[in-house]
């Protein structure tokens, strides 16, 4: 069975720290799986910063 998970780390609550939370992302997923994670924070008022392009994200 081929895992379709945009993750590349699980469970992602592994990846908090303080207040904080990083999205290890496959590469190939990397594109939806951001753009969907940055819609999201926004809807609930936070905020997603991308380290690999150093800048928030819309």
């Amino acid at each position: 069975m081929e895992d379709t998970s945009p993750w590349s780390t699980g469970p992602l609550i592994g990846e908090a720290c303080g207040p904080l939370i990083y999205f290890p992302m496959r590469w190939s997923m990397a594109e939806e799986a951001s753009t969907y994670a940055a819609a999201l924070a926004q809807s609930m008022g936070l905020v997603c910063f991308d380290p690999q392009e150093n800048r928030f994200r819309p």
